[in-house]
C-alpha cells in the first residue's frame, strides 16, 4: 500500500521543475508510504514516483520503488495488493524476480500479457507502469474502485497521484472550482464518476485504464460486471456460490507478514470475515465504536445506539481480542474537523470521523486492518432496490436522484438556484446503466449496479482509503472481490429480498458461517445520532456557512438566505443537509488560497 505520482510532459522535455514538483507531491503523501521513497525520470517526457507502506515482501528494501525489471524495459510505482500474486509468480516463471514482491509479478504479467494483464490481477490496485520500449505509460485502476488515481490535465501535461490534495495544492498547475461537481456533492453527498470539484482534475473510474504516449492518449475500459444468469433460481447451488466467494474472498487476504485488525460491527459481514479467520485459524483484534449519550446525545433517544452488544458476544464467542471506542458529541466533531482535513474531495460521509477514531486507535497496533465492506451495494443490503422495484427502467434515474438527496424538504432548486442538480445526476445514472444495455435488467437489479459503481467505488472506499492511508494503515474488504461481484449477479432479483428481508439470499448462505444472531439481524448502519446536527459543537462550526468569507455562497452555488431558511428547520432530515455542507465549507476554505495562477512549469 502506497502512494503513486506522476509527471507526462506532453511538448516539451521533463525540467528540473518537475523534479521539485515531484518531491512536493510526494511530500503530501508521505503518510501513505512513510517506510521509502524514490522518483525516476523514465524518458524525456515521463517522471514517476511513489512513497512506499511495506506491506507484501515487507522487509526487502529491493522491492521499493520506482521498481525496474532487470532488462531495464519495465518500470512501476504501485497501490495497492494483488491477492493472486503468488499463483500469477507461478504461471511466470520465465521472469526473472528479484523479490517476492506483487509489485514485481504486475510487472511479469504486463511483460507476459500486456494490457490483458489487467483481467488476470485481482485485488486492489492503482499503478502506473512505463514501457521504454513502446514509449507508453499505462495508469490503472482495479474493478471495484478500492484504489483510485486523480489526473489533473491540460495542453502541456497530465499529472497524477493517489490524492487529490496535493494536485490542488501544485503550485505549478492552474485550478478552478467545477460548480457542477460541488452542486451534484451538495444533492447526493459524493460525485459520480470521473469528476470532482475542480474542473482541471478527474478520477480514473474503477476498472479502467489511460495510456499514453508522446502522441497519443486514449482511455478504456477493461471490466464490467459479468453478466449471469438472472432467471436463475436454485438457491441451493446459489448459497453455495456465495458462501463460497465469501470463505475464498477472506482467505486469499489473509496472506499477511504484518500485524493486522478488524473492523467489527457486530453485523453480518464483519462477522463473516471474523469467522472465516477463526476458520483459517487466524487469530484476531477487533475495535468498535459507538457514542456516549452526553450534551444532545441523551440516552432515552431512539436514534442513539451503539453495537456494542453484538460485538463483544461476537469477540467473546469467536476467540478475538476487542476494543471499544466511545465517542461524545464534542468529540465526534472534532473528529469531524480531522475529516476535513483528511478529505481533498468533498464527500458528506457522517461515519468518517467514527472511521478516523478507529484507524487511529487502530493503528497503534495494526498495519492492515480488514472491514466487511462491500456486500451491501450488490446484495440489496439497505433495501433501496426493494423500495424501487415497481420503478419502470426508464423512469429510474429520476427515482434513484429522489431517494438519494439525503435533505429532507430542501427544495434544492431553491438552494441553488443557478443549478440543475437533478439533471447533473439522472445523466451521470443513464450513463452507467447505459453500461448494462444488452442485460434485461429489472430495476432492482440496476439500483445494485448503480450502488457498485457510485457508492461502494466513489463513497465508501474513498473513505476507506483516505483515512486508513493518512494512518498509515492498508485497509482489506475480503468481501469486495470480483468473484463476489459475479455472484450477486447471477441469479434472479427477487432473491435479494429472499423472505422480505434486505440481503436475503446472503444471508442464507451464510447461515452456517455466523451465528444465527447475526444472520437474522436488520441492517443497522454507522450510528450516528439525529441529534448531532442539532448539538452546541456542530452548530458552533456551522456558523462558518453563514459568515462573510463563506466560500459555498461566495462562489454562487448556494443561496445564503435560504441556506439559513433550512438552518432554522427543526425537521433532523432537513438538518442532515448541514453535515455535508460543513464539510464541503470547510474543506474549500483550505483549498481556496491554492486557486491561483500557476506558478511558470
Amino acid at each position: 500500500m502506497c502512494s503513486i505520482a506522476g509527471i507526462l510532459h506532453k511538448k516539451r522535455p521533463i525540467a528540473a521543475a518537475q523534479h521539485d514538483e515531484m518531491a512536493s507531491l510526494l511530500d503530501a503523501m508521505h503518510h501513505r508510504g512513510p517506510d521509502a521513497r524514490g522518483a525516476l525520470q523514465c524518458a524525456s517526457w515521463a517522471l514517476l514516483g511513489s512513497n512506499r507502506l511495506r506491506i507484501t515482501d515487507a522487509d526487502n528494501p529491493g522491492a521499493d520503488m520506482p521498481l525496474t525489471s532487470v532488462d531495464q524495459r519495465l518500470t512501476i510505482v504501485y497501490n495497492g495488493e494483488i491477492y493472486n500474486h503468488r499463483d500469477l509468480r507461478g504461471r511466470l516463471s520465465r521472469f526473472p524476480f528479484r523479490t517476492a514482491s506483487d509489485t514485481e509479478v504486475v510487472l511479469a504479467a504486463y511483460e507476459a500479457w500486456g494490457l490483458a494483464c489487467l483481467e488476470r490481477l485481482e485485488g486492489m490496485f492503482a499503478f502506473a507502469l512505463f514501457d521504454r520500449a513502446t514509449q507508453t505509460c499505462l495508469i490503472a485502476c482495479d474493478p471495484t474502485g478500492q484504489k483510485t488515481v486523480y489526473l489533473w490535465e491540460d495542453d502541456e501535461a497530465l499529472v497524477f497521484a493517489s490524492e487529490i490534495d496535493p494536485l490542488i495544492k501544485d503550485p505549478y498547475r492552474r485550478k478552478d472550482w467545477d460548480l457542477d461537481g460541488l452542486a451534484e456533492f451538495t444533492a447526493h453527498r459524493f460525485i459520480l464518476g470521473s469528476g470532482t470539484h475542480i474542473r482541471q482534475i478527474r478520477k480514473l473510474e474503477s476498472g479502467t485504464y489511460l495510456t499514453r504516449t508522446p502522441g497519443r492518449q486514449e482511455t478504456g475500459r477493461y471490466y464490467l460486471i459479468p453478466r449471469g444468469d438472472l432467471s436463475r433460481t436454485d438457491v441451493p447451488a446459489i448459497e453455495q456460490e456465495i458462501r463460497s466467494a465469501v470463505i475464498d474472498g477472506c482467505r486469499r487476504t489473509f496472506d499477511l507478514e504484518v500485524p493486522y485488525g478488524l473492523l467489527l460491527s457486530g453485523g453480518i459481514d464483519s462477522t463473516a470475515v471474523l469467522a472465516a479467520a477463526r476458520g483459517a485459524g487466524l487469530p484476531m483484534r477487533t475495535f468498535s465504536i459507538g457514542f456516549q449519550p452526553t450534551g444532545q446525545l441523551l440516552p432515552r433517544s431512539a436514534s442513539v445506539f451503539d453495537e456494542f452488544a453484538y460485538s463483544r458476544a461476537l469477540a467473546r464467542e469467536l476467540s478475538a481480542q476487542h476494543t471499544e471506542i466511545t465517542l461524545s458529541d464534542t468529540e465526534y466533531c472534532a473528529y469531524l474537523d480531522r475529516w476535513i482535513e483528511t478529505a481533498g474531495e468533498p464527500l458528506g460521509s457522517q461515519e468518517a470521523p467514527c472511521l478516523i477514531r478507529l484507524f487511529e486507535e487502530a493503528g497503534r497496533e495494526a498495519r492492515v486492518i480488514f472491514s466487511g465492506s462491500g456486500p451491501d451495494e450488490v446484495f440489496d443490503g439497505y433495501s433501496y432496490g426493494r423500495a424501487m422495484a415497481d420503478a419502470p427502467l426508464a423512469e429510474l434515474p429520476e427515482r434513484y436522484y429522489a431517494a438519494f438527496r439525503w435533505s429532507g424538504a430542501t427544495d434544492l432548486e431553491r438552494l441553488m438556484p443557478r443549478h440543475d442538480a437533478a439533471r447533473l445526476l439522472t445523466d451521470k445514472v443513464r450513463q452507467i446503466l447505459s453500461l448494462y444495455r444488452d442485460w434485461p435488467l429489472d430495476s432492482l437489479q440496476a439500483v445494485q449496479l448503480l450502488h457498485f459503481h457510485g457508492r461502494l467505488a466513489v463513497y465508501e472506499f474513498r473513505q476507506m482509503d483516505l483515512i486508513s492511508m493518512r494512518h498509515s494503515v492498508e485497509a482489506r474488504s475480503p468481501l469486495a472481490s470480483t468473484e463476489m461481484v459475479r455472484a450477486a449477479f447471477d441469479f434472479a432479483s427477487g432473491l435479494k429480498q429472499s423472505g422480505g428481508h434486505e440481503k436475503g439470499i446472503y444471508k442464507q448462505a451464510l447461515a452456517g458461517l455466523v451465528p444465527p444472531a447475526i444472520a437474522a439481524r436488520k441492517k443497522q448502519g454507522f450510528p450516528i445520532p439525529a441529534e448531532m446536527w442539532f448539538s452546541r459543537p456542530f452548530a458552533e462550526r456551522a456558523a462558518i456557512l453563514f459568515d462573510r468569507g463563506a466560500v459555498l455562497s461566495g462562489i454562487g452555488l448556494v443561496d445564503p438566505r435560504y441556506l439559513r431558511r433550512l438552518w432554522e428547520d427543526p425537521d433532523p432530515a432537513t438538518r442532515n443537509l448541514f453535515s455535508r455542507l460543513y464539510t464541503a465549507e470547510g474543506i474549500l476554505r483550505r483549498q481556496a488560497p491554492h486557486l491561483a495562477p500557476s506558478r511558470a512549469a
